[in-house]
């Protein structure tokens, strides 16, 4: 049945639109590149619309590192949440589009978050833009250079990460391959798989496009999610609500990395602590998702505690170190102090997730403090 859809002409009389297929895939694909909202990041994800620069089209990609690229992938985009965008495009009519764009896109992904380097990335997005690229990047993230640059930055963790989200694109998606995205979106939280259908609708002088997104789901069960401990970073970071909270969770850890602490993964949150050298333990840090409701030991947000208890060694000079860290935090007033007058409760400071984004570089300084202190005195 043909399909077609009407507008109102200036007399006031219906005038009609017909469904009319892209005529080559590079029409598609251009287009998107030089308007990727009609990838339609409202449907994507309600309330919080996303919002896309280009990297390039035509990207290279290789199947190990150092080597020459293979493949090419159609469409390279970047949200605001520095989440690596991977489109491929086909027409209805491609039979690939069926099954075969699956794997193809699938490998893309792998082969990609092994081998592409921030670096890369962003020369080949300020080759493409050139003298308009810091006007893009500011328009994306409607913020500073300082903003820019923690936005590379998160583009790196999310490539180690592999915290991707992947686009099936073509005027028509066959039944195939909606349940073969629904699938993939609904095992795969941590990487995003979804298909976008875009109808071309044309008349004696109008041109239209209607876009529906497919295989959205509606977020896993996260009380049911917490009952078991988590599987993966990935698994951590798909447990927050906000962007801000994502990104300050990532600078912390990678903090942790950086200075070789140990992070566990509970049920409800990932811990950081540091082996110290009198043969004990300590736990500096709890990252929780939320700040709704509190958890172990009044412990919700982002919780800073110096995680040992009087009667297991430390040393004199750790301990003397600590008490000043503890008045750093009870000085700030973007922390709020728990525990205090608990009797076997330690002190702790507590911050929201959100909030720690904009004091974020203050917490990296504290936490890189604390560990490199446990490793050395």
């Amino acid at each position: 049945m043909a399909e077609r859809i009407y507008v109102m002409n200036e007399e006031g009389t219906p005038q009609p639109l017909e469904k009319e297929p892209f005529a080559k895939e590079e029409i598609l694909q251009a287009l998107l590149a030089e308007h990727p909202e009609l990838l339609d990041g409202e449907q994507i994800k309600p309330g919080d619309p996303r919002r896309w620069i280009l990297i390039d089209r035509e990207v290279g990609i290789s199947e190990a590192e150092d080597a020459s690229p293979i493949w090419s992938l159609d469409l390279l985009l970047i949200d605001q949440d520095a989440v690596p965008t991977l489109v491929e495009v086909k027409r209805g009519e491609n039979r690939e589009v069926r099954r075969a764009i699956v794997g193809q896109l699938l490998e893309y992904a792998a082969g990609a978050s092994k081998t592409w380097t921030v670096a890369e990335l962003r020369d080949a997005f300020e080759k493409k833009h050139g003298e308009n690229a810091d006007a893009v990047l500011y328009d994306l993230l409607r913020s500073d250079d300082a903003a820019a640059e923690k936005f590379w930055e998160s583009v790196r963790e999310n490539l180690k990460e592999k915290d991707l989200r992947l686009l099936f694109v073509s005027d028509q998606i066959p039944d195939t391959l909606r349940r073969i995205v629904e699938f993939l979106n609904e095992k795969m939280p941590t990487i995003e798989v979804l298909a976008v259908e875009i109808k071309q609708f044309r008349g004696e002088s109008l041109q239209t496009f209607v876009p529906e997104v497919i295989g959205r789901i509606t977020a896993p069960d996260r009380s049911a999610r917490a009952r078991r401990k988590m599987s993966s970073r990935l698994e951590f970071y798909e447990r927050f609500d906000s962007p801000e909270g994502r990104r300050a969770a990532k600078r912390l850890i990678a903090v942790a990395d950086e200075e070789g602490a140990e992070i566990t993964l509970h049920e409800q949150a990932v811990v950081i602590g540091m082996e110290h050298s009198h043969n004990s333990f300590v736990n500096v840090a709890w990252l929780y998702p939320t700040a709704e409701r509190a958890f172990w030991c009044n412990s919700t947000g982002f919780t800073f505690r110096c995680g040992q208890k009087a009667d297991i060694p430390l040393s004199e000079e750790a301990r003397t170190w600590f008490e000043a860290w503890k008045k750093q935090f009870k000085q700030d007033s973007f922390t709020t102090e728990i525990n205090s007058n608990h009797p076997s409760w330690l002190p702790a400071w507590v911050i929201d997730p959100v909030d720690a984004d904009k004091h974020i570089d203050i917490l990296e300084k504290r936490l890189r403090d604390a560990l490199v202190m446990l490793k050395t005195a």
